[in-house]
C-alpha cells in the first residue's frame, strides 16, 4: 500500500535540489553464517579495527543525504521498517558557501559527496560528518556528482560540456569526458560500471564507455533539458527525464528508443530506478511524485503531498521507500511496496 510515512517541514531553510539514500551494513552483517565468521576470524578482527580507525558505526544504518539552496548539507538516519519510520537529524554539514545542487552517497554508505554552485565538490564522513576532502573545479560550476559503482571515483559534469572524473582518494583529476557539447547538466553511472551517460542542456544524451573513455552513442533525446538521467539495475536501458515533460527509454546496446512516457503536467526534474527492476520513480515541476510499472509502462500512484515542485525523488537500496525534496523546503519518505 503506497503512503506517506513521514514528512519534515522546513527542513532546510530555503529550497531542497537534491537527495539520497546511504545504507551501511558493518561487514561482520554480511557474513552467510557463523561457519563464515569463524573462518574468517582474523579478517573479522581486522575489520573492527577498520571500523574504529574510520568512525564506522557496529550495526546496520540508512541514512538519507540532502542538499540546499542554503548552502548546507544535511544527514537524516532513518530508523523504521514496513509502514512505520522515522526521520532523526544527524549531522548538518558547513562548508559550501552557495546553494548545494546534487549529493550522492557511495555504494558502502560511508562517504557522501556534494557539488554546489560555489564551482566545488566536497565529500563527508557520513557517520562522523567530518569534511574529508574539497576538489577545486572552478572557474565553472560542478553540477551533477556521482559516485562510480565500486565507490573509488566521482564524476561531475559542467557548463563546458565536459564530465569530469576525480578519483575520492586524494580528490586527483583522473580523466575528461567531452561531450562536445553544451552545459552537462546530470550524468550517471551504469550499476555493472561499464558506462556513463550525461543529459545536455540542449536535449542531447551522451554515453561513453569507461574503460576507453570513447563516445559510444549520442542521441538526440529531447527538445529541452535534460535534467535526470539513470540506468536500470541490470544497465541495459537507460532513462531520461526532461523539461519537455516526457521520459524517454533506450536500449544501450542498440541506442534505440524503446518507449516514450508522459503523465507529469510541467518539467520532469528527476527519475530513479528502483532495485527491484519493477518500478521507478519521477518527479516534477507539477508538484507530484510518480510510481511507475516498468513493464506496463504506465503510472501506478500519483503521491501529492509538496506543495511546490519537487527536484528530486529517489528509491531506498531495498525498493520499498522513496525520499523525495522540494522547493517547499520539505523531505519526505513514502512507503513504496515491492
Amino acid at each position: 500500500m503506497f503512503s506517506l510515512l513521514t514528512k519534515r517541514e522546513n527542513a532546510h531553510s530555503e529550497g531542497i535540489w537534491s537527495c539520497a539514500w546511504g545504507h551501511f551494513v558493518p561487514e561482520e552483517k554480511k557474513k552467510d553464517n557463523e561457519d563464515n565468521e569463524k573462518e574468517n576470524g582474523e579478517e573479522n578482527k581486522e575489520n573492527q579495527v577498520r571500523r574504529n580507525e574510520e568512525n564506522l558505526p557496529d550495526s546496520e544504518q540508512r541514512y538519507i543525504v540532502t542538499g540546499g539552496l542554503d548552502d548546507l548539507v544535511r544527514v537524516w538516519c532513518w530508523s523504521g521498517d514496513g509502514v512505520e519510520g522515522e526521520l532523526t537529524p544527524m549531522h548538518t554539514l558547513e562548508g559550501h558557501s552557495l546553494g548545494v545542487i546534487s549529493v550522492d552517497v557511495n555504494a558502502a554508505g560511508t562517504t557522501a559527496a556534494s557539488s554546489s554552485l560555489d564551482s566545488t565538490i566536497r565529500l563527508w564522513n557520513l557517520h562522523s560528518g567530518e569534511q574529508l576532502q574539497t576538489i577545486d573545479c572552478g572557474p565553472v560550476e560542478a553540477w551533477s556528482v556521482v559516485f562510480s559503482p565500486e565507490g573509488n571515483l566521482i564524476a561531475s559534469g559542467n557548463h563546458a560540456g565536459k564530465i569530469n572524473v576525480y578519483a575520492v582518494d586524494g580528490g586527483r583529476h583522473v580523466t575528461t569526458l567531452d561531450t562536445r557539447g553544451r552545459f552537462t547538466y546530470s550524468i550517471a553511472y551504469s550499476r555493472d560500471g561499464k558506462y556513463v551517460a550525461s543529459g545536455a542542456i540542449d536535449g542531447f544524451i551522451n554515453v561513453f564507455d569507461v574503460e576507453s573513455g570513447k563516445l559510444v552513442h549520442t542521441l538526440e533525446g529531447h527538445a529541452m533539458t535534460i535534467r535526470s538521467i539513470t540506468f536500470s539495475p541490470d544497465s541495459q536501458l537507460l532513462l531520461t527525464a526532461a523539461d519537455d515533460g516526457h521520459m524517454k527509454m533506450y536500449d544501450i546496446k542498440s541506442s534505440n528508443l524503446a518507449c516514450t512516457l508522459s503523465g507529469h503536467g510541467s518539467w520532469v526534474l528527476s527519475v530513479d530506478f528502483a532495485r527491484d527492476q519493477q518500478h521507478f520513480v519521477s518527479s516534477s515541476s507539477d508538484h507530484t511524485v510518480k510510481v511507475w510499472d516498468f513493464a506496463q509502462r504506465n503510472c501506478v500512484h500519483t503521491f501529492k503531498d509538496h506543495h511546490d515542485q519537487v527536484w528530486c525523488a529517489k528509491y531506498s537500496q531495498d525498493s520499498s521507500k522513496i525520499v523525495s525534496v522540494s522547493e517547499d523546503k520539505s523531505v519526505i519518505v513514502y512507503n513504496s511496496p515491492v
